[in-house]
């Protein structure tokens, strides 16, 4: 393997190390008969699972921006990350159809793709300047090929 493919998988790595370990403690929740180990209000349930898909696509779209030359890729980005969360949802609900104690939830994947939905679309329409320091943490943090510069 190359230099340049070394480097290009562990920035690769890096960038979605975060995504992956969020929705593996998302499947280690929906696993179990009560994850808090009692049941919540409907409301905390509600608003849990708002946020951890809101977090999930934020991390996705986090993800995303290390593919490179992002410029006037961002609304691809956001809903390549929304297609990634709804699917995760969805699959998340499927997959608590066979947890003894745990039923699948049209609300529930409604409220997981709310989430990210609302969280993408707070981006999309005030997150510029947080687009910008990625791009500079991405220059600066992640690891680059000294034989071509910076990319």
């Amino acid at each position: 393997m190359a230099y340049t493919d070394h480097m290009r998988l562990r920035r690769l790595a890096v960038a979605w190390l975060p995504a992956i370990i969020w929705m593996a403690f998302i499947f280690y929740l929906s696993a179990q008969a009560q994850p808090l180990g009692r049941t919540p209000s409907l409301a905390v349930s509600y608003v849990a699972h708002f946020l951890e898909y809101a977090l999930l696509a934020l991390l996705f779209f986090w993800a995303q921006l290390s593919r490179g030359s992002w410029k006037g890729k961002i609304t691809l980005g956001l809903a390549l990350s929304l297609a990634l969360s709804v699917l995760y949802a969805a699959s998340d609900e499927y997959h608590q159809s066979f947890v003894a104690g745990r039923t699948a939830s049209w609300l529930d994947f409604g409220t997981d793709a709310l989430g990210a939905a609302v969280a993408l679309a707070v981006i999309g329409r005030w997150g510029q300047p947080f687009l910008w320091r990625q791009v500079r943490y991405r220059r600066t943090v992640l690891p680059v090929d000294p034989r071509r510069g910076r990319t």
